[in-house]
Formats: structure tokens, C-alpha cells, sequence
């Protein structure tokens, strides 16, 4: 059913009620075309925003987007940088290792102190050990992290993590605009709401009175 063919219905629905006398009637023909008239006519007039609504709601999900993908490149950068800081220190425990085991059999071979050297290596192999294991902590993190970020690239608009940041918006500017789109969102619906009471009200007095009794 058309807009206008609503209106005209609603507003014979009005004339046609019964127990009014002619006064009665135009009074509730005025009010109740008058409710009409301001349904529809807010409603008509969010259908025209609506094309520009789209647009900004499509902007909304991209900003969205981007910042999603951009807080994830730097949690996966963050879990990285957090195994390379591992795997180095794996890496300087190993030299330190090594460097006490050749001065053991240095020492050995001279007749030195190899008890105290022995123990030092003893120390030195214990903390490459704790090492290792910090290391083994840190490759599950950052691999999740990696994983992640490829799944939301994969999912967003962006070829690149670059690609994404150059689209993101100022926190006050994403915060407005989703502002904006949920207010217009809220509004049409209800707009929508109350003109599909209207439509069903008069559809429902149109019917036989036997048929709603």
C-alpha cells in the first residue's frame, strides 16, 4: 500500500466512525488525518536521508574495520617483539654457555680451578634452561597474534595493514559518526513502527464486524 493511499484510507476510516455526530466526526478526522499526515511525513523524510545514511554507515564498518586490524598489528608486533627479546636471550645464554665450557677444559688441562668453573657452567646451563623456557612461553602468543591479524585482513576491506591505518578515524570523529548512525537507525524504526500501527489500524477497522468479534 502506497503512502498516499494510506493517508486517504486512515482519514475515510476516521469519517466513517460511527456514534459521532458531524461535529464528532470532523474533529476526529482533523486529529487523526493530522497524526497522519506527521507518521508519513516523518517517515518520508528519513527515507530521503537514507541513501546518505548508507553511505556514512558504510564509512562506520570501514573506520571499524581499520581500527580492529590496526589494534591487532600491534598486539601481534607486540607478541613479537616479545619472542625476539626471548629467542636473544636464549641466544647470549648459549654463548655463555659455551664460553664457560671451553674454560672448564681450559682449566682442566692447566691443572686449574675446574670445581668452581663446573659449577659456574652447572648455573649457566640452568639459566639457558629458564631461557628456553621462556622462550617456549613467548612462540604460542605471537603466533595466535599473527594469526589473528590475518583472519581480521582477510575479513576486512584492506589488503595491508598500512592500507587499513590510512583509513582510520580520530577516536572523537569514529565516536560521532557512530553516534550519528545509531540515532538515524533508532529513528527510522520507530518511524517505520508507528506507521505500521497506523496501517494495521486500519486495516483491522475495514473488517466485517464479525470477522473481528
Amino acid at each position: 500500500m502506497s503512502v498516499k493511499t494510506l493517508k486517504s484510507e486512515v482519514a475515510a476510516a476516521a469519517v466513517a466512525t460511527s456514534g459521532c455526530g458531524p461535529e464528532g466526526v470532523e474533529v476526529m478526522e482533523v486529529t487523526e488525518g493530522a497524526e497522519v499526515e506527521q507518521a508519513f511525513a516523518r517517515l518520508e523524510r528519513l527515507y530521503t536521508q537514507l541513501p546518505a545514511m548508507e553511505e556514512k554507515g558504510a564509512a562506520l564498518a570501514r573506520a571499524r574495520s581499520a581500527a580492529e586490524v590496526d589494534g591487532l598489528a600491534k598486539a601481534a608486533a607486540y607478541r613479537a617483539a616479545e619472542l625476539v627479546r626471548a629467542e636473544t636471550l636464549v641466544a647470549e645464554a648459549e654463548a655463555c654457555v659455551c664460553e664457560a665450557e671451553a674454560a672448564l677444559v681450559r682449566s682442566e688441562s692447566a691443572e686449574g680451578d675446574a670445581a668452581e668453573k663446573a659449577a659456574h657452567l652447572g648455573d649457566l646451563r640452568l639459566a639457558l634452561m629458564a631461557a628456553g623456557t621462556q622462550r617456549g612461553l613467548k612462540v604460542g602468543p605471537a603466533q595466535n597474534a599473527e594469526h589473528a591479524l590475518a583472519q581480521a585482513l582477510e575479513a576486512s576491506p584492506f589488503d595491508t595493514v598500512e592500507e587499513a591505518r590510512a583509513a582510520l578515524l580520530p577516536a572523537d570523529s569514529l565516536a560521532a559518526l557512530s553516534a550519528e548512525v545509531q540515532a538515524y537507525q533508532a529513528d527510522y524504526a520507530e518511524a517505520l513502527a508507528v506507521c505500521q500501527q497506523l496501517e494495521d489500524g486500519e486495516a483491522s477497522e475495514g473488517l466485517p464486524q464479525s470477522a473481528t468479534s
